[in-house]
């Protein structure tokens, strides 16, 4: 079975980098002017690199950026874990 442990670790760090990158990094709000780049607002940044904004009225989310690709977050994940 030993033939596999490449494969076994990769597909393992497929998987805890992809939970890791749906959780949230940080929480912002922005009243005023709107200095973050986005605007004014709630904000939820994600360790995927993914941005949402939570609007006021309800179930309204807006995505302002993307998530990374998959390869980018296993990337980030492995230098977050030294």
């Amino acid at each position: 079975m030993t033939q596999y442990k490449n494969e076994v670790e990769k597909r393992k760090l497929f998987l805890e980098s992809e939970i890791w990158g749906q959780t949230v990094s940080m929480h912002y709000m922005c009243k005023g002017s709107g200095d973050a780049g986005f605007g004014m607002g709630y904000f939820i940044y994600y360790n995927n690199g993914a941005v949402h904004r939570v609007e006021d009225e309800p179930n309204k989310i807006t995505i302002m950026q993307k998530p990374n690709s998959i390869e980018e977050v296993m990337d980030d994940y492995g230098r977050s874990q030294v």
